[in-house]
């Protein structure tokens, strides 16, 4: 027992130290890779994604063996060595790990040194940054030249393929597991084979990048950078209603009011995600008001009902 105690002993510091191979690793040969491209690359940015993933993974299961989250990352080397080797693909810099005083929050932070970085995963809850500004239009003709390819195959075989593999299989198009930028997933894909199909975006937030069915596109309206403005808005047009409130002991009874009274000139400034004027109501009496972003996507930006702002 006691040659088996030291054994243990001087094992332990001996792993923490090399982080090698393990005989079951629960990271794959394609996890494990890194890309050495620019901090903007969208590969880079879903693979630190999938890597922070796997990082909190690791925590999760040990705090299972446990019972408590890992003061330091080293630490999963019991669950799984290669996890000490994990780094940011841009970077090179291996990932930030915070534990509170507490002990029961924990955060993985990737490394990068300038904002923004590739986001932050605290107590497994995914925190990414906005799209840079060209995501959403790769994704978008990625899902476009699937659906040429899917047109083409039923071109060619009077139906749609079944899988979009197939796209690849029949020499149509190579390129037919190019992921979505974002995410780094493939685009999710469903046909009836003979009448329809659709193409989705496989982002996992809602909204996701839209979608194509029959060759008609769905995209959503860019709302990268949006939602700060849209909110200033609404406090603006909050204070407009306080102030015409003051003045005639009543809220209006459309926001052109805001308008014509003279209280606030621009009430017609546009949500600018959706270029659309704020949904705006009232009762008879002009007793409450509520306006709200009018992005037809769910959520919105939020809305402010008698001067209670909904997102604080």
């Amino acid at each position: 027992m006691k040659k088996l105690i030291i054994s243990l002993v001087l094992l332990v510091p001996l792993l923490l130290m090399s982080c090698g191979d393990s005989a079951v690793s629960m990271m794959d040969p394609e996890h494990g890779s890194t890309f050495s491209a620019g901090h903007d690359n969208p590969k880079d940015a879903a693979q630190c994604h999938d890597n922070m993933e796997l990082l909190s993974t690791g925590i999760s299961m040990f705090y299972g063996m446990n019972g408590w989250f890992p003061d330091d990352l080293s630490e999963l080397v019991i669950v799984d060595p290669k996890l000490c080797n994990l780094i940011c693909p841009s970077c090179k810099l291996p990932y930030l790990y915070d534990l509170s005083s507490s002990g029961d929050v924990y955060t993985i932070t990737c490394p990068i040194p300038v904002e923004p970085n590739h986001g932050y995963i605290e107590n497994g809850h995914r925190s990414w940054p906005p799209d840079p500004q060209e995501w959403p239009e790769i994704c978008h003709s990625n899902m476009t030249s699937l659906a040429s390819a899917c047109a083409m195959f039923y071109g060619t075989y009077n139906r749609y393929p079944e899988e979009l593999s197939e796209l690849g299989t029949s020499g149509i198009y190579d390129n037919w597991d190019e992921p979505c930028p974002a995410c780094g997933e493939l685009y999710h894909y469903s046909s009836d084979y003979s009448n329809t199909y659709s193409i989705h975006c496989p982002m996992p937030t809602d909204p996701t990048h839209g979608y194509v069915i029959d060759g008609v596109c769905y995209w959503p309206p860019d709302t990268s950078g949006s939602q700060e403005a849209c909110r200033s808005n609404m406090r603006s047009l909050g204070s407009g209603m306080a102030m015409f409130y003051g003045a005639y002991n009543r809220y209006p009874a459309e926001l052109s009011e805001l308008g014509t009274s003279g209280v606030m000139g621009n009430w017609d400034v546009p949500c600018p995600a959706c270029g659309e004027i704020y949904h705006y109501s009232t009762d008879s009496i002009g007793s409450t008001y509520v306006v709200e972003c009018p992005l037809p996507w769910d959520p919105n930006h939020g809305s402010i009902e008698d001067g209670i702002i909904s997102w604080e």
